[in-house]
């Protein structure tokens, strides 16, 4: 009865076996090209002395090349996030908006260049605009080396159509008021001109 019920047993999970490696094998011959896409998702400045951050917001936009694994791409990326902190010596608890604007090139690595699913990673550096204080001050208006570490997995809707979901690290160096450390998970779709099955 035991061997029968294994048997069984495997004979459920093989199917789902299979599915999952046709979801991650090969679906189409990938050509390299030139993509474009656009992200948004949210972002989270990571509680740093006596800084404390709200669920905020990213959207931006890329254009890159694809050379059939390794990616090169030129991005723009907006984040707000609403915070908090102690001012005037710690007399007065006020609360103001930090915005970034981060234009980065980044190189990531699809590791299954023609599956419907494909995990890819990568790094970016570049240079950020960003507030650099939390509740007064200008906007915009310092100017800091940014960078960040990219993970996630891409779904290969066609040939052409990208839809990607991924978690990032970024930082930069430090503005005046905090130290600068983001974490997002974003939703971007991208569109490569020219690929065909």
């Amino acid at each position: 009865m035991k061997k029968l019920l294994m048997g069984a047993a495997a004979l459920l999970v093989l199917p789902s076996i299979a599915n999952a490696q046709d979801a991650f094998s090969s679906s189409f011959t990938p050509t390299p090209g030139m993509y474009v896409g656009v992200e948004s998702g949210l972002s989270w400045l990571l509680n740093n002395g006596n800084l404390q951050s709200q669920t905020g917001y990213a959207v931006g936009g890329k254009v890159g090349y694809d050379f059939v694994g390794p990616r090169l791409e030129l991005e723009t990326l907006y984040r707000n996030n609403t915070a908090s902190r102690f001012i005037n010596n710690g007399a007065t608890y006020a609360t103001g908006q930090v915005n970034q604007v981060s234009v980065m090139t980044n190189a990531l690595y699809d590791f299954i260049p023609g599956a419907r699913f494909t995990p890819y990673a990568g790094a970016g550096i570049g240079v950020a605009f960003v507030d650099p204080y939390v509740v007064s001050g200008c906007s915009l208006c310092s100017t800091q080396f940014a960078y960040q570490a990219i993970g996630g997995v891409a779904y290969n809707a066609t040939p052409n159509t990208r839809i990607s979901l991924e978690a990032r690290y970024y930082g930069t160096t430090n503005a005046p008021s905090y130290v600068n450390n983001d974490v997002s998970v974003l939703l971007g779709v991208s569109y490569k001109f020219g690929a065909t099955r």
